[in-house]
């Protein structure tokens, strides 16, 4: 009772926070959506008919678009914006509204319209649309620091991993707009400011702190203490969050899911484990895959095999056992760029490695070496984007090293990967090297997207011919 007195006495000069919204992004995307229709129509057909823009058919058509786009983005949470998410997620949620707005447009055309839509205006309506607000969704991106007004927090017990793992979130999520005051906890942690026990929690709260948020990993209170703790933050406004500290558990990325009023934690299922993401990026290898041997295999091919021939007489190709996807052995091709010898099974090329010939250490250096690889592609054994495949040896050995190692191989390997366009390629002549590899290659296989797999394509091609790779061989 003489703490609901003090509660009730006390000026209540908080105000609850409000969810932001973002009204500039929603505005930006309604132009656009409506830039691109205007343009397609100005490229169909040669004009736009502004006097019936505002009546008629075509006021029709704008008013359906505007509201479907609309509808279809609160369906979708297209401006989630609270919580942020990667680019790719959001250009993909972005191409997956427009290919609903595109069915629903012209079902519109057949139904309300009584005619078939025009093929040529009504693909490049939406595919003008697609570029114009992606780009737009990039842009923002780009300019924002953060869009969300800064709020201060406090942390209730937790591990120094789990606080790591907030920090990480935070920083991401809300960068620049998160303040640690402090935590409560029996056990002190190192550089974070640590207010007191957890008994002292109450008193502090109703000392009426200017937080936010009291995030909740762990206490040795009661219940009925922290259902006290949960009202005096109810009275106040701050918002009570419990953050799971057993995710120190997992191995790797893990998910919440819902079960009745119940959150339960799992390991998180790998993009590529859906059959969807596995056909799509099967299509990719595939395209990819034939382009190179057709088009640039033929002109490539005569030109290094005369090379390699001419310097030093012997096999063009070199052939050479490596493990593969869920640890399968496959036999791995390359242009040759050594001398014959008996120790490339076992040796991995150095720096000054008098192995290799100088046609060899130029085809290393442009990694043109690399491109009968795509061969592997096409039938199957490889992919463009994956971590790269290992000798069997170091297979045997880093995975007895490296806690990680094999779980890369629940990928099929790549010509190139995402540890390589981040500068871990070359030897890996001491163990800390191929811990940043494994690290990058379970990341890739966890976060896997198509417009990833693209941007390693790029980035490959940009670090071989333009920028050069410090650290190839």
């Amino acid at each position: 009772m003489e703490l609901s007195s003090q509660l009730a006495a006390a000026p209540h000069t908080r105000v609850m926070r409000s969810t932001p919204h973002r009204y500039d992004l929603i505005a930006t995307d309604f132009i656009l959506i409506n830039l691109s229709f205007f343009l397609a129509s100005l490229i169909t057909y040669g004009v736009f008919d502004y006097s019936s823009a505002i009546t008629g058919r075509n006021f029709a058509l704008v008013v359906f678009v505007n509201i479907a786009w609309g509808w279809l983005c609160v369906y979708f949470n297209a401006y989630r914006w609270y919580e942020r998410v990667r680019m790719e997620q959001q250009l993909s949620k972005v191409f997956k509204i427009l290919v609903f707005l595109l069915a629903f447009t012209s079902l519109f055309y057949y139904n309300v319209l009584r005619e078939a839509p025009h093929t040529p205006f009504i693909l490049l309506a939406h595919g003008l649309a697609l570029v114009l607000v992606s780009t737009g969704r990039v842009f923002h991106r780009l300019r924002e620091e953060s869009p969300f007004e800064k709020f201060r927090y406090v942390i209730v017990g937790g591990k120094a991993e789990n606080l790591q793992q907030l920090f990480k979130a935070f920083d991401y999520c809300f960068p620049g707009s998160a303040e640690l005051v402090g935590r409560f906890g029996n056990t002190p942690h190192a550089n974070v400011n640590n207010i007191g026990g957890y008994l002292d929690l109450k008193a502090y709260l109703e000392g009426q702190p200017n937080i936010d948020k009291l995030i909740f990993f762990y206490s040795d209170l009661t219940l009925e203490q922290e259902k006290e703790i949960m009202r005096i933050c109810e009275m106040q406004f701050i918002d009570v969050e419990v953050a799971p500290r057993e995710t120190t558990l997992f191995p790797r990325t893990y998910k919440s899911q819902q079960l009745g009023d119940l959150s339960m934690l799992t390991l998180k299922e790998e993009p590529l484990t859906s059959l969807r993401n596995k056909i799509m990026k099967r299509v990719f290898d595939l395209v990819v895959s034939s382009l190179v041997i057709l088009f640039i295999f033929p002109i490539l091919m005569p030109i290094v095999a005369i090379a390699i021939y001419l310097e030093d007489p012997g096999p063009i190709f070199f052939r050479q056992e490596r493990t593969g996807y869920l640890n399968n052995v496959f036999r791995m091709w390359k242009f040759r760029s050594m001398r014959i010898n008996e120790r490339s099974d076992e040796k991995q090329a150095t720096k000054g490695d008098d192995r290799i010939t100088k046609v060899g250490a130029f085809l290393r250096k442009t990694s043109l070496d690399e491109f009968p690889q795509f061969i592997n592609v096409f039938t199957g054994e490889m992919s463009v984007v994956g971590p790269r495949p290992h000798m069997l040896k170091h297979t045997e050995e880093y995975s007895r090293l490296i806690d990680k190692f094999m779980i890369r191989h629940k990928v099929k390997p790549g010509v190139t990967g995402l540890a390589q366009i981040n500068g871990y390629r070359g030897p890996t002549d001491e163990v800390w090297k191929m811990e940043k590899r494994v690290e990058y290659d379970v990341w890739y296989l966890e976060n896997w997207s198509i417009l990833m797999d693209i941007r390693c394509v790029i980035m490959t091609a940009y670090n071989a011919f333009i920028k050069g790779e410090e650290n190839a061989l």
